[in-house]
């Protein structure tokens, strides 16, 4: 090459290389908040075949659109609903129906549409559709079918798929876990079989975005604020803040601030819908340094100035404890009452009043009732309890009364609803299965008085897409539109 012919190409690629750059970042930003083109499902969220019972894949079908309405026969000749037919295909391949529905609204809009064309349940699934095909060509002709297209797709899944990464590692197209292939003009390197898989499908970002999205709009949890959750396979541990996952810093700091008895365990892909926040870099009554030089107390009631080393000495605060933080560290705490020289209990301390045996919170010159008891041993579990006098108490400032905590589980003695506490809402969790879906334990609902709960008002109910209450107007317990029930058919 002359050196005239290097100049130009130089030249060229010198022009052409910001353009390049500003493509892919431009498609990065088209990507939805939480969404990870590395792990678009769980391999359970596809292979689970408990994913869904009969009855709720009726119902949730009857609840979206036409499809439950629709008849046609099965792949052995026999008449069948799309139900039906979706439970056959499920237990036959071991699929998760929730995955199979999902696959249908992606391909053709078909749980979701009103009025479907024939042409959209034909090629139901997109099986043996490829992007420049024709769907009249001869040779594909033998997909064709809502029975056919869901057989085809999910035997792809199992027997395909599936058995080339656990027989040679990597399916027909060279997508396997852990291993990085360009798509799109990205680098994904899929974190396990089912997002290996998807892109083998799908061999596009978009095309599998839209199907994570449906899986969001349907399928994911949404945790009420304050709720702990830990990632299933990753192993990490969130608080649900505001719609937004925040880790922790350490384990030390997620034992100060939560119980971690009531972590609730669920897949990565569920993580996937809660952009991260900001760590939780800090445990209760920690020591901190601002930007400006000020230590800070954090407590029960936010972080509290420290008005002075006097008073910092007087309640035996030692240096070596005090950790930098900034500005932003700071904000997530609202800002109490300052310690100063007057100043009782900085920490918090448990009182009860000798006169009325009634329990306060007391933090620097402050009260506030502790309506019962139960709060007592949920909250300040351990800690002893300082027996007052009414005069004393007198001469506190009085603030709101003490409250029970989000996302704790909460019930009275002679009702057997159970209602879960956000943002000082009762809100009301409608059955059993919601309550399980969200992965809540039973032993962690707490029994309070009625008269304490007689204190919030109750909220929105808490509810799943694919777990439609039987008695919310969309279908009676057990009966479906036309002939169709709920029962659980012969496959």
């Amino acid at each position: 090459m002359t050196r005239r012919g290097l100049f130009v190409l130089m030249l060229a690629m010198l022009i052409l290389q910001p353009f390049s750059v500003y493509q892919v970042r431009a498609q990065v930003t088209d990507w939805d908040a939480g969404f990870d083109p590395n792990q678009i499902l769980e391999d359970a969220d596809i292979f689970d075949v408990n994913g869904m019972s009969y009855a709720r894949l009726v119902v949730f079908l009857h609840a979206k659109g036409s499809l439950a309405d629709y008849r046609t026969n099965d792949i052995d000749g026999v008449p069948k609903t799309a139900a039906e037919i979706i439970w056959r295909v499920a237990n036959s391949y071991k699929m998760n129906p929730k995955y199979l529905l999902a696959l249908l609204q992606k391909e053709q809009s078909l749980v979701e549409d009103p009025e479907p064309s024939q042409r959209q349940y034909d090629w139901a699934t997109g099986f043996g559709v490829c992007d420049s095909c024709s769907k009249d060509d001869p040779s594909i002709q033998d997909y064709k079918g809502f029975a056919n297209q869901l057989e085809y797709a999910a035997k792809q899944h199992r027997e395909k798929y599936l058995m080339q990464i656990l027989s040679s590692g990597v399916t027909r197209s060279g997508k396997a876990p852990g291993k990085p292939v360009e798509i799109d003009g990205q680098i994904v390197t899929p974190i396990n079989n089912a997002t290996a898989m998807l892109y083998t499908y799908t061999p596009h970002i978009h095309g599998n975005l839209n199907l994570w999205r449906i899986w969001q709009r349907w399928f994911a949890l949404k945790f009420p604020d304050g709720t702990l959750v830990r990632g299933k396979t990753s192993g990490e541990t969130y608080l649900i803040r505001l719609g937004q996952k925040r880790p922790f810093e350490s384990r030390a700091v997620l034992d100060s601030v939560a119980d971690p008895d009531k972590v609730v365990v669920i897949s990565d892909t569920e993580l996937t819908a809660y952009p991260d926040g900001q760590p939780i870099k800090f445990p209760k009554y920690a020591l901190l340094q601002d930007e400006r030089g000020r230590i800070w107390l954090l407590t029960e009631m936010g972080r509290r100035y420290i008005t002075d080393m006097t008073t910092f000495r007087k309640f035996s605060f030692n240096l070596d404890e005090v950790t930098p933080a900034t500005t932003a560290d700071l904000e997530d705490y609202p800002i109490a009452a300052p310690i100063g020289p007057k100043t009782e209990f900085p920490q918090g301390v448990i009182m009860q009043s000798s006169a009325d045996k009634t329990y306060w919170y007391v933090e620097g010159n402050e009260k506030h009732l502790v309506p019962d008891k139960v709060l007592v041993k949920l909250y300040f579990r351990g800690r002893p309890i300082k027996q007052t006098t009414a005069t004393k108490l007198a001469t506190y400032t009085e603030g709101d009364a003490y409250r029970l905590h989000d996302a704790e589980l909460v019930r009275t003695p002679q009702d057997s609803a159970v209602y879960v506490i956000e943002n000082s809402l009762l809100r009301p969790i409608p059955s059993a299965d919601v309550f399980e879906s969200l992965g809540w334990k039973w032993k962690n609902v707490v029994t309070v008085p009625d008269a304490l709960l007689a204190a919030y008002t109750k909220g929105e109910a808490v509810g799943i897409q694919h777990l439609i209450p039987q008695d919310s107007g969309v279908l009676p317990e057990g009966q479906v539109a036309g002939s169709v029930t709920t029962t659980q058919p012969n496959i």
